[in-house]
């Protein structure tokens, strides 16, 4: 007769689930000990990227024409009151 030592289950709804079947014919009898088993904590990261956000090289042509895109200075309070008020 074939034993299964150290079998994992997971508890449902009253009813123990086997993750994997086992070779036992219909009705067989089966002792069974129950013993919870802790739950392993969860694993940081040990290793730190070197940028927050990754770079790579742009061609000095792409820069050029992105230049000018967005404008700088101006007056904040002015523009979102525009924005939000709307009239």
């Amino acid at each position: 007769m074939r034993t299964y030592p150290n079998l994992r289950a997971r508890y449902s709804k009253g009813t123990l689930k086997l993750r994997k079947p086992l070779r036992l014919p219909d009705g067989t009898e089966v002792h069974v000990t129950v013993t919870p088993v802790e739950p392993s904590p969860r694993r940081r990261k040990t290793t730190k990227r070197p940028y927050t956000y990754p770079t790579r090289t742009v061609p000095w042509g792409t820069l050029k024409a992105i230049t000018g895109i967005v404008s700088l200075g101006g007056d904040a309070l002015a523009d979102s009151e525009a924005l939000y008020d709307g009239d």
